[in-house]
């Protein structure tokens, strides 16, 4: 029997920064690189006169990373000379006939030379978008993805949808594989009552987090701990108790990461996606574990792969502890949540 479905939606973002976060580690974008390329002079001096504007840089660059098979060039682009010249994507636009400097030049061919080998332009700018909200990332953490704003827009309809009366005060909530700490930080931005406990087992990851968490002033309200999936859930919380438990774990089934793209494949931390043969393997502990932590009624909510949320579904039925479990689409149409209650 097919688990129910539904849709999350996200909200805040501009539309280029969320294109820009489409870079799934699963299958290439729902957009791609459109518009036919200028013909540009590739023997430059060092004088702006001589034809390096924001308009050729992006035209150049834009042709170097197509011509090496990096994804997204047309954004990617965008992002290098908005970062270099100081402003963002879209006010590229208002200008495209600024000359470019000598030192903007010899930044950007640096820049150019890395995205060039795939490196995520995440890594390279040290910060990516969530919700509407920057966050630091680099090597060894996870770039937080469009398609996972969805567990943030779900509790929050889900505590929006509680009385009143009845919404308990603090509400403790528990992020387990937290990486940059995205999820975390911007659940606890729109609660201002909860107290969230966010765990991950590498320490650049908490490391990381702890420094988002600073980012955002939220030092007093989110306490980042190195630990093993569930296992540090005891001892923090509500005695152990948590009113919402989610987390997006490593998914990828072996097939999906040969498959994966360079930019994910050779850069990003395997251990953050790399979910066993199946891709299952953490989320079984994770159905195992998590409801011992959870209040009555507490909600559990698992980021999935949209080719195993159907089996994903089947083991959360399974689980005595745990109810009403369903699949929810994230905003692209996929299935990639799994949600449930503890009995």
């Amino acid at each position: 029997m097919r688990c129910g479905s539904g849709d999350c939606q996200g909200e805040d973002d501009t539309g280029l920064l969320k294109s820009c976060q489409r870079m799934l580690p699963y299958r290439r974008n729902h957009i791609s690189a459109h518009g036919t390329l200028a013909s540009v002079n590739q023997t430059t001096s060092t004088s702006p006169a001589d034809g390096w504007t924001t308009q050729t840089l992006l035209d150049w660059i834009e042709q170097h990373l197509h011509e090496n098979g990096v994804d997204e060039p047309t954004l990617v682009a965008r992002w290098l000379v908005a970062s270099v010249i100081g402003t963002d994507p879209i006010h590229l636009f208002t200008d495209l006939n600024r000359p470019a400097s000598i030192d903007e030049r010899d930044a950007l061919r640096h820049l150019v030379a890395r995205a060039a080998r795939h490196e995520p332009v995440q890594y390279l700018l040290g910060e990516a978008g969530f919700l509407g909200r920057m966050f630091e990332v680099g090597p060894g953490v996870l770039i937080p993805r469009t398609a996972t704003e969805g567990i943030v827009q779900h509790v929050l309809t889900w505590y929006r949808g509680m009385d009143p009366v009845d919404r308990p005060e603090p509400l403790y909530i528990g992020d387990i594989g937290t990486g940059s700490g995205a999820i975390a930080v911007t659940i606890a931005c729109h609660i201002e009552s909860a107290q969230v406990t966010a765990i991950d087992v590498s320490s650049d990851a908490v490391g990381c987090a702890e420094g988002n968490v600073r980012r955002h002033n939220l030092s007093d309200r989110i306490d980042v701990i190195q630990g093993d999936l569930c296992q540090p859930l005891g001892d923090a919380g509500d005695g152990g108790r948590y009113h919402a438990i989610v987390s997006n774990p490593p998914y990828l089934s072996d097939d999906r990461w040969a498959a994966a793209l360079p930019n994910v494949r050779e850069h990003e931390p395997a251990m953050a996606l790399r979910g066993g043969q199946d891709g299952l393997d953490v989320i079984r502990r994770l159905l195992a574990a998590a409801p011992d932590h959870l209040h009555q009624g507490g909600l559990l909510m698992i980021e999935v792969d949209d080719c195993h949320a159907e089996e994903a579904c089947r083991l959360a039925q399974a689980c005595a502890l745990l109810e009403h479990a369903r699949i929810l689409r994230d905003e692209f149409g996929d299935d990639r949540f799994i949600v449930c209650s503890r009995r």
